[in-house]
């Protein structure tokens, strides 16, 4: 019988079927697919030797499948992995696969595409251990009784497969590269983010995406979390991208981390690496970033605010960054806020409405810090807040901008260099070589620092040179004054408070509570600006002046014994001003 196993086809045995496909789509089974089905080949070829064979019966308890695994680099094979030819080989390996059993495959390539010397260490492994081995394309039975010829004529088969691999592994990178070299004018391929797709050899808008993406890009830079913005576009019923029920932060964070949004593409290719037993395929940057391959989304402004937020959220430094923010802002200032003596976090305490909210350092309550002055929440909103309006950081801003680029240039050279630096490691001797790994790790530790300073540096230029006129305050602020006048939903005022606390952000460097109740904030532009109580201090008329709405009636949220302490402390700065100036105090 073709095929048959004549020496051994009386002895009853139990057959293993392997099957291993390099890609997914070769296991379709469709008519209308061009694919070919090499799944269903190799089916076919093992249920005609198990007819011819009778003696043998197919195991079920096993399914050696593996499906879009390489064999050129051993990813299906590698000890202590994941792959199916692997959890065979430890099998046999610990005694559980019976001696004379059979292992059939459609070849050898199958099992291995590895250089030679390794592919035969696999195939002895198994003949060694008694498992009789059956490529079934070329009617080779492999066992420990069979001549050395067998052996020889397997040498030049797994070498054979291993040089088709090379070759069309080299191929593949030609045609690649010579893609790269024509991206600037030719797109690569049609593989795109979900709000493009390709027309006519050009990335266009799919479905009036750039809408949607906008808003959620203007969502996180006002410091919504992607969990929360996932949530409103659940609420409102907004259909989801691609085979999704619903948005969740993960699909919201392919959006916003995708540098497509301002026109750029890196591109990638694979690379294998052992880790833990496996060969695990890695994708890498290879060669430079390619500009306006995609048509922008946003603009640099826009990303570098939103980016700025998300990367202090994965480093767990943005506001309310251990947890679900809720449906209302209660403090607007958040982490910005310090304590002056020990410099730790200055927590927000609110313990009812017979209560009045303060600041208050959160290491003082344990003990741990002589900072006991509670800053009075609302009447120090409300006194930043009017101060905010007429801030004007123009001034200094120039200089500051022009500093914070000269170290953008050199951080964006640091990073070119450090990409340098792993490339040519990969190139010289390949990112799976144990002694690339430790050289390699580290670079990629000091990349993603360099890249979030950018980050974060390129957010600070954008909102220093936006920060000259006073528009997006003033209108935020108003807005805010305007909603709680009508008595406006929550939903409303939460958005607004968002926008405020994220203008406070960008615009604040720091902000220092100290025990004489004095507040002193530092903004971008590095001048400082002084608070107490509910007043701000004017370097106009060098004087300390109430909060806007205290000029309309609308008091303080103080007890009387708090705006007699604040009467004192005013009457004292007015007296010592008279004496600076040589005038008479001032009623305030």
């Amino acid at each position: 019988m073709a095929g048959s196993d004549t020496e051994g086809e009386l002895t009853p045995a139990t057959a293993y079927s392997y099957l291993r496909l390099s890609s997914k789509r070769q296991a379709n089974t469709s008519e209308k697919q061009r694919y070919r089905d090499g799944f269903r080949r190799q089916i076919a070829m093992r249920d005609k030797y198990l007819r011819e064979n009778p003696h043998l019966t197919l195991d079920t308890r096993f399914v050696l499948h593996d499906i879009g695994v390489s064999a050129r680099h051993g990813a299906n094979s590698a000890k202590g992995g994941k792959g199916k030819l692997a959890m065979f080989l430890a099998e046999v390996e610990a005694g559980r696969i019976a001696t004379g059993s059979y292992l059939l495959v459609e070849s050898l390539d199958r099992m291995t595409r590895q250089q030679v010397s390794k592919a035969q260490a696999t195939l002895l492994q198994l003949v060694n251990s008694g498992i009789v081995v059956v490529s079934l394309v070329d009617n080779q039975t492999y066992r420990e009784k069979a001549p050395a010829t067998q052996f020889v004529m397997s040498i030049m088969s797994l070498s054979r497969a291993h040089e088709e691999s090379e070759v069309k592994a080299e191929r593949l990178r030609a045609t690649w590269e010579q893609k790269r070299r024509k991206a600037a004018t030719t797109k690569l391929s049609g593989r795109c983010p979900a709000w493009l797709r390709l027309v006519d050899g050009e990335f266009v808008e799919r479905d009036g995406r750039f809408q949607l993406v906008r808003e959620i890009m203007g969502l996180l830079a006002a410091q919504q979390g992607r969990d929360r913005i996932a949530k409103i576009l659940n609420a409102r019923g907004e259909k989801p991208w691609g085979h999704g029920r619903s948005w969740h932060g993960g699909t919201i964070q392919k959006i916003t981390d995708n540098r497509a949004l301002i026109g750029e593409f890196q591109p990638h290719r694979l690379v294998y690496e052992e880790g833990k037993g496996e060969m695990i395929p890695k994708r890498v940057p290879d060669g430079p970033v390619i500009p306006d391959y995609f048509p922008r989304v946003i603009d640099e402004e826009l990303w570098d605010a939103a980016r700025r937020v998300a990367n202090k959220r994965r480093l767990g430094k943005a506001p309310n960054a251990g947890g679900p923010l809720g449906t209302v802002v209660s403090n607007l200032f958040g982490t910005v806020a310090g304590c002056g003596v020990c410099l730790k976090p200055m927590n927000y305490r609110d313990r009812g409405p017979r209560s009045t909210p303060v600041l208050r350092c959160s290491e003082e309550r344990a003990g741990l810090c002589t900072n006991a002055y509670r800053i009075p929440y609302h009447d120090t909103e409300n006194a930043i807040l009017s101060w905010l309006v007429r801030l004007d950081i123009s001034g200094g801003a120039p200089g500051e901008a022009a500093r914070l680029e000269r170290e953008m240039k050199a951080a964006i050279a640091k990073r070119d260099e450090l990409q340098s630096q792993g490339e040519n490691i990969v190139r010289e001797i390949g990112a799976g070589s144990r002694f690339a790994r430790a050289p390699l790790a580290q670079i990629e530790a000091d990349l993603k620092k360099v890249e979030m300073l950018i980050s974060e540096t390129g957010a600070r230029i954008s909102a220093l040179k936006a920060s000259g006129g006073a528009d997006d305050r003033r209108m935020a602020v108003g807005h805010l004054q305007e909603l709680r006048a009508r008595g406006a939903p929550d939903d409303e005022i939460f958005a607004v408070r968002s926008r405020i606390r994220s203008i406070i952000r960008t615009t604040f460097e720091g902000m220092w509570c100290y025990p004489s109740g004095h507040v002193e904030i530092i903004t971008i532009d590095k001048t400082y600006h002084a608070f107490r109580d509910g007043y701000w201090w004017d370097e106009q008329s060098l004087d300390w002046v109430p909060w806007a709405g205290a000029f309309f009636g609308g008091g303080y949220r103080a007890s009387r014994k708090e705006l007699e302490r604040r009467r004192i402390w005013l009457e004292e700065a007015a007296a010592a001003r008279a004496a600076t100036l040589g005038d008479e105090p001032s009623e305030t």
